[in-house]
């Protein structure tokens, strides 16, 4: 990736090729994607959490020992 810096007063800007940019802004995209997923299963874990005869991980586990 070949990348060109200008700076403009105190402002630096970058320079690069439009498919490097493309590539860039697809794994940020991606990731704002996954990112979001995650809070979803967090919100979701607590959520459960809350239910009332829910089971913690620590529980199961005993559980399942038995």
């Amino acid at each position: 990736m070949t990348v060109q810096t200008l700076k403009i007063g105190k402002r630096e800007f970058v320079f690069l090729p439009k498919r490097d940019f493309e590539r860039l802004a697809d794994l940020a995209r991606r990731q704002t994607e996954q990112d979001q997923q995650d809070a979803g299963d967090v919100a979701e874990s607590r959520r459960r959490r809350k239910e009332p005869g829910g089971s913690t991980l620590a529980e199961m586990r005993k559980k399942l020992r038995r």
